[in-house]
Order: structure tokens, then sequence, then C-alpha cells
């Protein structure tokens, strides 16, 4: 049985090695990509990006440009760690959409906030920017990345913009809306119920004061239960 199982783990390593050519490159020392120059990804490539706090300079920037094609439109970012704990750098990543009527999108990873991660855009190119606190004389900080083309069906994260906030408001005050007329539908039909079954045995010892009251106790009761 493991040896099935080792067996099927290995034919797909081999299948996704040989549908993605990756690209290793480095943000740390004299070898590193932080020269301006930009960098080009084509369809079936990805590009991962690795910096274990040893970066030369205070501010590291890698410009990457996906190739477009029929198939691809896009890019692709995926954070798959990050150690930013000491406040001593911060990772900054721009969408440059070029003669575009979509603004730059900024997203950053700091010892703050995070980003959410995977994210694609319809921007062919991708700025990546790792600012580095040159006060500090040994800054604590790494990070993996991966960049690759947008393909297909892949994620497409939009953060919720203020349109989508108030939809979300309003359909919660509906939904509040419907179930409260629910809960006062089935009390009415309950008490039409309990008065009609008294009023044609009117020999049971009830009265209807009693049922009433009793009917308006257990209306109070749901009402606190659901403003708990």
């Amino acid at each position: 049985m493991r040896a099935c199982v080792f067996l099927v783990n290995f034919v797909l390593m081999c299948v996704y090695a040989a549908r993605v050519d990756i690209t290793k490159a480095s943000l740390d020392g004299p070898d590193s990509i932080c020269n301006g120059n930009a960098l080009e990804i084509k369809e079936g490539n990805e590009l991962q990006l690795v910096s274990k706090g040893l970066v030369q300079k205070s501010m590291c920037s890698v410009r990457m440009n996906v190739q477009r094609s029929q198939n691809c439109r896009g890019v692709c970012f995926n954070l798959r760690s990050s150690n930013f704990a000491d406040c001593s750098a911060k990772l900054i990543t721009t969408e440059i959409h070029f003669g575009e009527l979509v603004p730059d999108v900024i997203k950053e990873e700091n010892c703050q906030k995070s980003m959410e991660v995977p994210w694609c855009s319809s921007a062919h190119t991708l700025k990546l920017d790792l600012v580095v606190d040159d006060m500090v004389t040994t800054p604590k900080y790494n990070f993996s990345a991966t960049v690759y083309p947008r393909c297909g069906d892949d994620v497409v994260y939009r953060p919720p913009s203020k349109v989508d906030m108030e939809e979300k408001t309003r359909m919660t005050l509906i939904h509040g809306i419907v179930v409260g007329i629910c809960l006062c539908s089935a009390f009415l039909l309950l008490f039409l119920a309990a008065w009609c079954y008294f009023k044609n045995h009117p020999n049971r010892g009830y009265t209807m004061s009693s049922v009433s009251k009793g009917m308006r106790l257990l209306f109070i009761c749901i009402l606190s239960k659901l403003g708990n």
C-alpha cells in the first residue's frame, strides 16, 4: 500500500515538474536579482523568490513581467512563508497597469499586517520591494514567494468594496426582517390554534386569559433568546 502511495506521489511530482518550469531567485548576497533588471515569466513558468535576511541594500526592487498569451491574462502572487516579526523589514507588491483604466494596487506584508494570499491580478507587471531598516544592525526577516502567470481558473482576490459591504449589510437586514416575520407568523398561528381549541373545549380547566398570559410569556422568552 505504501509503495502504491509513493508511486502515485512520484508520478504527480514528475507531471508537475514537466508542466511547470521553476526558476529560483534569491534577493540575498552579491548574486541577488536586486539589480533593476526586469524578469520575464512565460506561460508554464514559475518564479520562486527567496530571502533569508541577507539583502545587502536597504531597498531591493524586483520587477517581473508576465508574457501575454491567449490562455494567460495576468499575474498571480503567493507568499508561501514569511517572518517579519521584529519589524526590521517589510515586503511591498505593486500591480502595475499600463494604459488601463485601473489604478495600481499596492499590498504590504509587515510585522503588523499580512497579505491575503494567494491573489491574482489582470496586471501583467508586478513590482516587488523589500524595504529594510538600515538602522537595525542585524535585521531578522525571511520570506519565500511564488510569482506565476494567471492562467485558466486561477483565483483572483479582490478586497471587498464599499458597494459589497453595503450589499452585505442590506442582505443582513433583510434576513433579520424575514426571520422576525416568520417568528411572528408562527406565534400567531400557535395562538389561534390554542384559542380555537380552548373555545371548543371550555371544560378543560383553562381560561383564555391564562392561555394568553402563557403565550405572551413564551413570546417574550423567544425574543430574549434571539436578542442574546
